[in-house]
């Protein structure tokens, strides 16, 4: 029963210890509604070590790490099992002891006495009870316990091949559109240029109401499909702050 009120204890005392450290490095998202074409252009990510290293600092990873934690305690005091074979007590005590006399006879009068003794008492001892099972189990309990200190780091580093392919994912998407972004950015100035060229040739006489509407429309469509790379990179890039509890936007 104390075994197991003791791995309770130290659990939650490492749970608390680990929620604590994260709730200190909580990463606030880039604010991307302010970002203009040119800060888009000059935009290079990080690279892919950096963002691996800082998502070690996620809840993700750290669970895994605080897990590992717990099985590594418990198997030190699995190696300290032979102890609880061995048992010491003692005692202390201290005290006043009173004896209060009244003593006459026919030819006496009464004559009272009353004294009093400090007194010190104390005991040491010790045992040693040996289960057999308990004494038989010790290498076999300290064997399990490695066994579950090996799978909490295998979890671990499960956990960690996981963030990394979503993280590879998210950034090779994360690239792609920003490529396209900018190769967008570049058709929205040159359709901005031609609708500029062709209202000056309406305004001139030269063409019809019905080219300007087109190259209008064209222009429209190039802005369209540029707003919406950028929020599906601006999308893209959150979720990897996020999880790789990095700053991808510095300004």
């Amino acid at each position: 029963m104390n075994h197991r009120i003791l791995i309770s204890f130290l659990t939650l005392l490492l749970l608390q210890t680990g929620a604590l450290k994260l709730i200190a490095q909580e990463i606030t998202v880039s604010d991307y509604s302010n970002l203009q074409a040119n800060d888009y252009l000059n935009l290079k990510l990080p690279p892919l070590d950096v963002l691996f290293e800082n998502a070690k600092q996620g809840p993700i990873y750290q669970l895994a790490a605080v897990k590992e934690q717990i099985e590594k305690k418990i198997l030190a005091k699995e190696r300290k099992a032979f102890l609880s074979f061995f048992s010491i007590r003692g005692s202390y005590q201290y005290g006043t002891f009173s004896n209060d006399a009244t003593f006459t006879d026919i030819t006496t009068p009464v004559i009272s006495t009353y004294s009093t003794a400090a007194q010190t008492n104390y005991t040491v001892g010790g045992a040693v009870s040996i289960p057999l099972d308990g004494l038989f189990d010790l290498v076999p309990r300290v064997r399990r316990q490695k066994l579950l200190v090996k799978t909490a780091q295998l979890e671990k580093e499960m956990k960690f091949e996981e963030l990394k392919r979503e993280i590879i994912q998210l950034y090779v998407t994360a690239n792609a559109q920003l490529n396209t972004l900018k190769l967008r950015a570049e058709a929205v100035v040159l359709e901005t240029a031609q609708y500029e060229i062709t209202e000056k040739d309406f305004t001139n006489g030269i063409i019809e109401s019905k080219d300007l509407s087109t190259q209008k429309s064209t222009q429209s469509h190039a802005i369209e499909n540029y707003e919406n790379s950028k929020a599906e990179l601006n999308k893209s890039l959150m979720i990897l702050e996020v999880i790789t509890h990095s700053t991808i936007i510095k300004k």
